[in-house]
């Protein structure tokens, strides 16, 4: 029985210590596996239907370039004005207007179907107006989203 007992043992240790060694190689090692990355920023509310309406807009985009239309079912205006922003010093005046002259500027392009190409620069104007007044880091990404836009190379 010990004899037995030790010939497991022995076998057991071979493989733990022939399958410990074993490495896989950088292609077979999937991303998924990684720790994920969490944002350092901790998004506020508004920041994160910011995000949402910004990839609303690169949808809008595409499908009007594609002579599509858009409606407020599949891009509802998101209640950005109302929820809690990174830096509640910028809830001021200025920043409510902005907001008015951008959802009045959604439910323009949402309301008209004949004209919703010029009604989308409008809401992406606002976008740019307000930005430059307020957290201007989405900048980049923003002008990026006029339907005129070219990726330079």
């Amino acid at each position: 029985m010990k004899r037995l007992l030790f010939a497991l043992f022995a076998v057991l240790s071979v493989l733990v210590v022939a399958c410990g060694g074993e490495q896989k190689p950088e292609a077979a090692k999937a991303p998924d596996c990684e720790k994920p990355i969490k944002d350092p920023n901790d998004p506020k509310p508004m920041a994160l239907m910011m995000r949402t309406m910004a990839n609303y807009c690169d949808t809008m985009r595409l499908r009007l370039l594609a002579g599509g239309h858009v409606d407020s079912v599949e891009f509802p205006l998101m209640p950005f004005k109302t929820a809690e922003p990174t830096d509640s010093a910028n809830l001021v005046p200025l920043f409510y207007e902005n907001a008015a002259r951008f959802e009045a500027a959604w439910r323009k392009l949402m309301a008209d179907t004949l004209n919703q190409q010029d009604d989308y620069s409008l809401v992406i104007a606002s976008c740019v107006d307000c930005h430059n007044s307020f957290c201007s880091g989405p900048l980049r990404r923003i002008k990026k989203l006029p339907l005129d836009y070219r990726e330079e190379r």
